[in-house]
């Protein structure tokens, strides 16, 4: 039994918990927020021991993982301080704010000897592993490009305020939702790098970090496309194009479209057995176990995708 602590008792570790309830071998033990409401309101769920410092969490527990989910400025210091003390973490995605960031998690983490899993979950949905597993059969040729477009209410009163603080989230749509597309596509391309990536955003008056951005990404194995992110409309759209040499492949609604030449389209559906964060820390557990614990999204994968967001806001090279 692995022993959990969770730093960072905001809404996405909702999820996190839920699907800890659906394996077996992790069990949360310890919990850590600044807000007393967050964290009873864990502590009653998990029957964890509360912390409003995770410092003074992880000296006190005997603890094997943490979950950091809190504000993308704060992974840095937390990532390396649990590493130090010698715990395997997964933390949530965006990796940082920054490729420095990043790299500095990276450096700490292989010092210590350390487990660092980035949580990009794209893998995990069953439309993507269904596209996936279309892609590496060959039956519609090779992947040449691809496209997502993803409109939406980004700026909403459920939003917490510091999403909307650049210096504290790292940026808009694109860093957030950006960081989906591209874990998509890296996955789509057998977690290729991204070797080139520019692009434009669009600062949202009274804010500043964006409300719209586009991308042109290409890929080291010469996979290119765009990405179509828009924050200002309620006609809610969220859809993938995959392009082949023999056929295309599009995902929407929870659902996957394809063909091949004939041009005429088939469409798979998907019972839901478990969700993609119960998928996701079962293979957290599986490296856990191993001798190498082994991540299969590590830190490497984590900084190329803050990478390429930096390069399409323009603020690295």
């Amino acid at each position: 039994m692995f022993k959990v602590g969770l730093i960072g008792c905001g809404n996405i570790v909702n999820s996190h918990v839920s699907a800890i309830a659906h394996v077996d071998e992790l069990t949360v033990t310890a919990a850590c927020d600044i807000s007393e409401a967050n964290l009873k309101r864990m502590c009653d769920k998990t029957g964890a021991t509360g912390y409003s410092d995770y410092k003074e969490m992880v000296k006190n527990e005997e603890l094997d993982l943490v979950i950091i989910s809190l504000p993308h400025a704060l992974h840095r210091e937390a990532t390396c301080f649990c590493a130090e003390a010698g715990l395997d973490i997964f933390l949530e995605k965006p990796m940082g704010i920054s490729s420095d960031d990043c790299r500095e998690m990276i450096d700490a983490c292989n010092k210590a000897g350390v487990m660092l899993w980035v949580g990009h979950p794209q893998r995990y949905f069953p439309t993507n592993m269904f596209a996936k597993e279309l892609i590496d059969s060959g039956e519609l040729g090779e992947l040449v490009g691809f496209d997502e477009t993803r409109n939406c209410e980004y700026f909403t009163e459920n939003r917490p305020k510091w999403f909307l603080t650049k210096s504290m989230s790292g940026g808009g749509i694109m860093f957030n939702l950006g960081a989906h597309a591209l874990d998509k596509i890296k996955y789509f391309c057998g977690d290729e790098k991204i070797a080139f990536a520019t692009g434009s955003a669009h600062i949202r008056e009274g804010f500043d970090c964006e409300d719209s951005a586009q991308g042109f990404v290409k890929m080291a194995n010469g996979v290119s496309g765009t990405l179509n992110l828009i924050a200002h409309t309620k006609a809610y759209r969220y859809e993938d194009i995959l392009y082949l040499t023999k056929g295309e492949i599009r995902i929407a609604n929870g659902e996957v479209y394809y063909c091949g030449e004939d041009g005429v389209f088939k469409t798979q559906t998907f019972e839901i057995v478990h969700d993609n964060f119960v998928l996701q820390l079962m293979d957290v557990v599986k490296a856990l176990k191993s001798p190498d614990k082994k991540p299969a999204v590590d830190g490497d994968f984590g900084l190329d995708v803050i990478h390429a967001i930096k390069c399409i806001y323009g603020e690295e090279k």
